[in-house]
């Protein structure tokens, strides 16, 4: 073919190519008109959305736990925890000790009567590793009773793994060692029960405290209140 020829066929080739073949690239060369500049402008705020979405947040309806960009913001009586929408109350990701901590607001704390030592729920009055204080351990021989290491538990408590406790009170061991509660839940005469506490009064009985389905007052002598109940205290 000769060169006049070779050259038709290049700009026949051109002329019947797609008119959009031009890739855009953040900080990379552009074309000075209009067009150009929006499809750069949208190209950086892709990439900018990329950077900041996460998987899991709520739309912007609230309704359901979708993956959109913003705040998230969930239905009522939920909270946005472990990348979803989940009901008040309920632990993220089972990641809670189903023990020792309860799930409040999305966040795992400690149960009721425990104080944190590190990343572990303990009972400093019980706990023979972290007896009266954190990282106090009463060592091989001790137990801890009430706070303090001492060589036998006595007063009616029981020995469970060096811990001096009440199985009727415990909720830790609950009628006997190693059976513990939810975390929701206290242990009054060796039961597990679901509770609240009776407002700001402390000793039964509590005059309109206890209503609904909690509507009996129990004394809790571990937690050391009233506490709302049913089915009774014994």
């Amino acid at each position: 073919m000769t060169r006049e020829g070779l050259a038709l066929a290049a700009a026949l080739v051109l002329a019947s190519a797609p008119a959009c073949l031009k890739e855009y690239t953040i900080g990379g060369a552009g074309s000075t008109d209009d067009n150009s500049h929006d499809s750069e402008h949208d190209s950086e705020d892709s990439a900018h959305e990329s950077e900041t979405c996460s998987e899991g947040q709520c739309d912007d309806a609230g309704s359901t736990c979708t993956t959109a960009c913003g705040d998230p913001t969930c239905p009522e009586d939920q909270v946005f925890c472990g990348g979803e929408c989940v009901a008040e109350g309920t632990c993220c990701d089972g990641a809670c000790d189903p023990a020792r901590e309860r799930c409040d607001g999305g966040e795992c704390r400690c149960r009721d009567g425990l104080v944190r030592c590190g990343e572990a729920c303990v009972d400093t009055r019980s706990d023979p590793r972290h007896c009266g204080e954190c990282d106090n351990d009463c060592g091989d021989q001790g137990v801890c009773n009430n706070s303090k290491c001492v060589e036998g538990c006595g007063d009616g408590r029981v020995d469970c793994d060096g811990a001096c406790v009440v199985l009727a009170e415990d909720p830790l061991h609950c009628d006997a060692c190693g059976s513990p509660c939810a975390g929701d839940q206290v242990c009054l005469a060796g039961d597990c029960r679901p509770y609240a506490y009776a407002g700001e009064c402390l000793t039964c009985p509590c005059p309109s405290a206890c209503t609904g389905d909690l509507d009996v007052c129990c004394d809790s002598a571990y937690l050391g209140a009233a506490v709302c109940v049913d089915y009774g205290c014994d």
